[in-house]
């Protein structure tokens, strides 16, 4: 291995995480500026505060899902839960169809 790897795998070590409680309101408003600006709300708090940050790449939405989890989609999909690959095609396609109609009925209003 290169040593340049590993003096960035080492400055990556050096780092100190802060957690920060903010009230509700703000907390809604960074993750609003955050998704209208694709990037993460830490971003916007590192933007805010004058620190380098990143744009989003791909945004994804990472879901844990217990055996109990893959039991209810299972049922709800009428397929097996061990088809991991269906189960997610079948959620993508459910959480798209939910805010492309909801987008249609806002419209509409």
């Amino acid at each position: 291995m290169p040593k340049n790897k590993w003096r960035n795998e080492t400055s990556a070590l050096k780092k100190i995480q802060l957690q920060f409680e903010f009230q509700n309101k703000i907390n809604k408003q960074l993750n609003h500026d955050a998704a209208d600006n694709n990037i993460k709300p830490s971003d916007i708090v590192r933007k805010l505060v004058g620190l380098p940050y990143k744009k989003i790449q791909r945004a994804r939405i990472g879901l844990s899902l217990n055996k109990e989890d893959f039991k209810i989609l299972e049922k709800r999909y009428s397929i097996d839960e061990s088809n991991e690959n269906e189960i997610k095609r079948r959620v993508l396609e459910e959480v798209n169809l939910h805010y492309h109609n909801k987008g249609k009925h806002q419209d509409a209003t």
